[in-house]
């Protein structure tokens, strides 16, 4: 099946809304964490109050935060790379170490990504609430969501590394 040209364009955009929309969340939660970290200091020390729900969405606020900065790492495979193999290796083997990485980083991301559903299903189950009395699981979806996403990104990176480097297999006989 070919693509055309409006489909190659309505990827681009798709991926472009995505790409806006994750670097928008990204600044909305650091901006609602300082805000509201500022505005506790200031209540609590000024005016001897504070928000009793305030800590509950910080907390919650961190870990949207560090999720969405992972998503937002890897669609660009900028993530923290442990990379003491490929020091040890020649130039020929840096390329099946990279499909290596993007294979493992994958699969370890799917399996958290599935069990961070089962996590999140069974704290929809019970009925747990967290901040307020909102259910906790609303919190925690954030989980199988951005473990998905950089699973499926790792894949795809695998992929392409892989088709990229068949093609310069083929050129070099």
């Amino acid at each position: 099946m070919m693509v055309s040209a409006t489909d190659k364009g309505l990827l681009f955009w798709l991926r472009r809304i995505g790409m806006m929309i994750e670097d928008a969340l990204l600044i909305l939660f650091l901006s609602l964490m300082i805000v509201l970290a500022c505005g506790q200091i200031v209540l609590r020390n000024f005016f001897s109050i504070g928000l009793v729900w305030a800590d509950g969405l910080l907390q919650i606020s961190v870990l949207w935060l560090g999720l969405l900065g992972a998503m937002v790492a890897s669609r660009d495979d900028n993530h923290i790379k442990i990379d003491v193999l490929s020091r040890f290796f020649p130039e020929k083997m840096q390329i099946p170490i990279r499909l290596l990485s993007h294979l493992f980083t994958a699969a370890i991301c799917g399996i958290l990504a599935w069990q961070s559903f089962l996590f999140v299903r069974s704290e929809y189950a019970f009925g747990t609430t967290g901040v307020g009395k909102y259910p906790i699981w609303i919190f925690q979806s954030i989980l199988p969501i951005a473990f998905g996403l950089i699973s499926y990104r790792y894949a795809l990176n695998f992929l392409s590394l892989l088709r990229c480097s068949g093609k310069e297999g083929k050129k070099s006989r």
